[in-house]
């Protein structure tokens, strides 16, 4: 079903708002900036503000809600791979899904890095990204034996991404792509010695 003209301009309003906030927040902190100063300066009233979000916490994540992906629509797409195990599956989906973060702005990196520093976005963040645990779960363990291994592998590769995501934020690896490999790469027990 297609969106009407007047949904698709509310939807492209709601983005402009979030984008133009966003950067405010990330620009001088997302707790040091009010509701009202934000968007006063966005040029919008503070009725007009909670028309299109609840918090400020939802004007910064209607972002990335935009970039929902179906990682367990993706998982079960991804062709087999002879002798690949579920972590180098999860790898290869996570590379997949995550192509186009890799050529954006430095305004995302600026952002993902306010989410990461910020306790309240960071915990509904945390909560969006688990709730692609159940569909993770079940296309994996239709792939995999035992198929009760399923939940825990995916809730540590999960973590896995986070841990990428930060990394990304903070300018350790230049591309999403490189911190997703250096996490993967880190689990595999050659890497890491026991002094």
């Amino acid at each position: 079903m297609t969106m009407s003209v007047r949904d698709r301009a509310r939807e492209a309003m709601r983005t402009e708002i979030a984008e133009a906030m966003s950067a405010i927040f990330a620009e001088r902190g997302f707790d040091a900036v009010t509701v009202d100063d934000a968007a006063s300066e966005v040029g919008i009233s503070r009725a007009t503000f909670f028309r299109y979000f609840g918090s400020k916490e939802d004007a910064v994540l209607t972002l990335v809600d935009g970039r929902t992906i179906d990682f367990g629509g993706i998982l079960a797409g991804l062709p087999a791979v002879t002798g690949e195990n579920a972590w180098g599956l999860l790898h290869r989906l996570f590379q997949e899904a995550l192509t186009s973060i890799d050529t954006a702005s430095e305004a995302e990196r600026a952002r993902v890095r306010m989410i990461q520093t910020t306790p309240s976005l960071r915990a509904r963040l945390a909560d969006r990204r688990y709730g692609h645990e159940e569909a993770l779960t079940q296309a994996l363990g239709s792939r995999i034996h035992p198929s009760s291994a399923a939940r825990p592998i995916v809730l540590a590769a999960l973590a896995i991404l986070d841990l990428a995501w930060r990394r990304w934020a903070a300018g350790e690896t230049p591309t999403l792509r490189d911190a997703l490999d250096d996490a993967f790469i880190a689990l595999d027990t050659g890497s890491a010695s026991i002094s």
